[in-house]
């Protein structure tokens, strides 16, 4: 699934349509991606409409367009939000783009088309007029307000839980999925299941930041938006990912080892999902007497 830094570079890639308007709606209604609304609204609501503004948060995007026609129309403002599921992509496409199979939304220009694409239809859009639908939405490690007092609340509240599990938590750690889970994990170093409250906050806070800016590096700076297509594809979010230095490289390949210390990866499942870990430097904390 998409984790924090794949869902910040979907965003950039539909930022290409800043400021365009939108000509026409295709849209399939017989697919999953509608099940939290109508595609027959989503198209009335956007045909017409301008594009402002995109924003992301963790595991989510928002787009907002313009009240359809004239400009300083009274109507209030169109976000569409847009969960990418376990392989949804957006990028855009040139204007006379022909919709592929899997296509299931596509945005017309003038001289662009944005298009989502969802093999496994486990992503869906829903639609907002609110003026401001995240208003109540939790802090993401990179915000201000992910600071440490909001995370020593975090970690107290619930001391007994897996730290993988916390970290999985979106309303705890927006956009952290699975592995970068692990990485942050393995960079304090720590054992997954070890019980969150006996994790340093402060620590815990400045290597998920940590993470997260590197992610960003790595995978939404690094792939532009000529790779929207190809790099989006199915088994292959993204063309370029985190160096070998990252636990990422090796976490899931066959004899994979700790790039740190050589040892080989111990797997499980943790928190419900599947977990690697060094068992040298992420050794299994005793309990507590």
């Amino acid at each position: 699934m998409p984790e924090f830094a794949e869902v910040e570079l979907a965003r950039r890639l539909w930022a290409a349509g800043l400021s365009m308007r939108i000509t026409s709606v295709e849209a399939h209604p017989g697919t999953r991606i509608f099940r939290d609304g109508s595609a027959r609204a989503i198209a009335s609501a956007l045909t017409g409409a301008e594009l402002l503004a995109s924003r992301a948060h963790g595991k989510r995007l928002l787009f907002t367009f313009s009240p359809p026609g004239a400009p300083g129309s009274s109507r209030a403002a169109t976000h569409l939000e847009v969960h990418l599921g376990m392989a949804g992509r957006l990028f855009p496409a040139p204007a006379g783009y022909q919709a592929g199979r899997h296509d299931h939304l596509l945005l017309r220009g003038r001289s662009l088309a944005l298009v989502f694409s969802d093999y496994r239809q486990f992503g869906r859009l829903v639609l907002h007029r609110d003026p401001d639908p995240w208003a109540a939405l939790p802090p993401q490690p990179l915000d201000p307000g992910f600071n440490l007092p909001h995370l020593a609340r975090l970690t107290s509240r619930q001391p007994r839980r897996a730290l993988k599990a916390l970290l999985l938590d979106q309303a705890a750690f927006p956009g952290i999925g699975n592995w970068m889970a692990d990485e942050i994990c393995w960079r304090l170093p720590c054992h997954p299941a070890t019980p969150a409250g006996r994790v340093d906050p402060a620590l815990l806070r400045r290597i998920a930041r940590r993470v997260c800016r590197g992610a960003i590096r790595h995978v939404a700076d690094r792939n532009a938006i000529r790779h929207g297509i190809n790099g989006f594809s199915p088994g292959r979010y993204v063309e370029h990912v985190p160096p070998p230095a990252w636990l990422f490289r090796h976490r899931w390949k066959p004899g994979g080892r700790c790039p740190r210390c050589g040892s080989t990866l111990a797997r499980s499942t943790i928190a419900s999902r599947s977990t690697a870990w060094c068992p040298f430097c992420q050794p299994p904390q005793p309990p507590q007497a």
